[in-house]
Formats: C-alpha cells, sequence, structure tokens
C-alpha cells in the first residue's frame, strides 16, 4: 500500500501580507509519488481538488466546489477536517442506491483520511462502489481545514456565485493543478520547445530538489520536465554567476542563456 513519508504546506499570503484566498500543499507518498491539495475561493463558495484522486478507478484531478451556505455548513467543514473526524457533506438519492459524499478519517489506515464519493445500494448485499476516492495524510487535511476556515471569513457577503467552476491545468512537472488565479510560468530556451504552464515551485527548481530528498519516485514525463528545468536553471547560473533561486519576474525577461521566464500575476 505503501505510506505518506512527509507533506510540504504551502499558506500563500497576498502582496498586502493579509491572507490570500488560496492554499496548496502536498505529500509525497512512497510508492505513489506527489499527492497534491488546492484549496480556494470560488465564487461565493470554496473549491478543494485533489491531484491526483481516483476517479472510476483511473487517476485524475478532481475539483470539487462547495456552496457557501448560510447554515454554516462550510464551517462545519473546515472544523471538521482541522480536528480529524468524519463529516458527511451531503447524501444524494438515485434509483436503487444513493450516493455519499464524505470525509473519512484514518481511512483505509491509520494517519491517513480519503475524500470520498461513495455509492451505496438499497440492496443489503449490494456492493459499495467508491465512485470517487482522494486519500491524503491527516495532518495535510487539518491543513486545509485550516486554511478553508481562513479563506472563508474573507468570501465577503457580496461574492457572486461562482457559475462554472475555472479552468485548471496540471503542472507538467508535478500534475499540481494550476488555475487562472494561480501563477503559471514558462521557460523559453530549455529545450527545443517552451516548458508552458508550470507551477512556481517547479519553475525554480524546488519540486526537483523535495523529491530528491524525500526519496519517492517520479512519473516520467514529470521527471523529463524536471531535468529540462533544472538543466535551464544551471545554465543560466554558470552563464551569469548567479546564487541562490531563479528571479521570476513579468514581463518576461532575456538573458544571454536563452532562458526566460514568464509570470502569470496572482497572488501565490
Amino acid at each position: 500500500m505503501g505510506r505518506h513519508k512527509q507533506h510540504k504546506p504551502r499558506r500563500p499570503r497576498g502582496e498586502s501580507g493579509q491572507p490570500a484566498t488560496e492554499w496548496f500543499g502536498t505529500a509525497f507518498h512512497s510508492t505513489e509519488g506527489m499527492q497534491h491539495l488546492d484549496v480556494r475561493q470560488s465564487g461565493n463558495g470554496i473549491l478543494i481538488t485533489s491531484s491526483p484522486a481516483e476517479i472510476d478507478g483511473v487517476a485524475a484531478s478532481w475539483p470539487l466546489r462547495l456552496r457557501n451556505d448560510a447554515d454554516g455548513g462550510l464551517n462545519e467543514v473546515g472544523a471538521a477536517l482541522t480536528a480529524g473526524r468524519g463529516h458527511v457533506f451531503g447524501v444524494t438519492e438515485g434509483p436503487g442506491h444513493r450516493t455519499v459524499l464524505a470525509f473519512l478519517p484514518d481511512h483505509p489506515e491509520e494517519g491517513v483520511g480519503t475524500l470520498a464519493q461513495v455509492r451505496t445500494p438499497e440492496d443489503p448485499d449490494g456492493d459499495v462502489v467508491f465512485e470517487r476516492s482522494a486519500e491524503r495524510p491527516m495532518e495535510l487535511w487539518a491543513e486545509a481545514g485550516e486554511s478553508l476556515l481562513r479563506i472563508l471569513p474573507l468570501l465577503g457577503p457580496d461574492a457572486q456565485p461562482a457559475d462554472e467552476l475555472e479552468d485548471c491545468r496540471l503542472c507538467p512537472g508535478c500534475y499540481r493543478p494550476v488555475y487562472e488565479s494561480s501563477s503559471s510560468h514558462t521557460l523559453i530556451g530549455a529545450g527545443p520547445m517552451p516548458v508552458m504552464g508550470l507551477c512556481r515551485l517547479c519553475a525554480e527548481g524546488s519540486t526537483l530538489r523535495s523529491l530528491r530528498q524525500a526519496d519517492v519516485p517520479i512519473d516520467t514525463r514529470q521527471r523529463a520536465v524536471l531535468e529540462t528545468v533544472a538543466a535551464a536553471l544551471a545554465k543560466a547560473y554558470s552563464s551569469h554567476g548567479l546564487r541562490g533561486r531563479c528571479r521570476i519576474a513579468a514581463p518576461p525577461t532575456h538573458d544571454q542563456a536563452g532562458l526566460s521566464t514568464v509570470t502569470k500575476p496572482a497572488s501565490l
């Protein structure tokens, strides 16, 4: 089954120093590699994205939007995640079955929690089917709950409902969800083609360093992207004697090594 070796929570803050309306954290699993959680404002509600999750037996990103109802439901969600206790988000009745969306603490094992959409049959002999599920360390769920509670007061009474989910692409270096409101970067000169849609940590080389320290498996395509970025950064450092992290700026700036970073401004 493997185990979660460590997790890296991130607490982005706005330029004014006030808490931002988004947060993400990453767990490093001994066999599954990187597992991300992203919590952010979505209109007058909260969007929780698990990437990857298991959807109908296939690994995929799972965006779950929760409405900010007047009954204080999101406060209950945040409190349950923070405290590590079970919570039922809702139950939908269907022909011959019901679908339950719930947070299951210490499932499938102690120290791991599962966000799950489960179909249960009316027939007691029928099979229970996990249609969607995302397993993360309980510590990471607690961080997500704390962040949800920090974001909730910032929604404001005038926030408009989100008609559709915000568009999201997965960072090619780590498969973290990168939303329109998040920073994304393009490295030009990193190879025959630009490396586009990178999250900030991959663009800075932090992801590859963390993976090497954690000694967890890396998807072949992810490794190729991360090593390409690392080579481009090393070339830029050696060409100009740069020290520390590569500076990320917008609009794009070019150096003699042909390395450029294009940034979409955001609170992250």
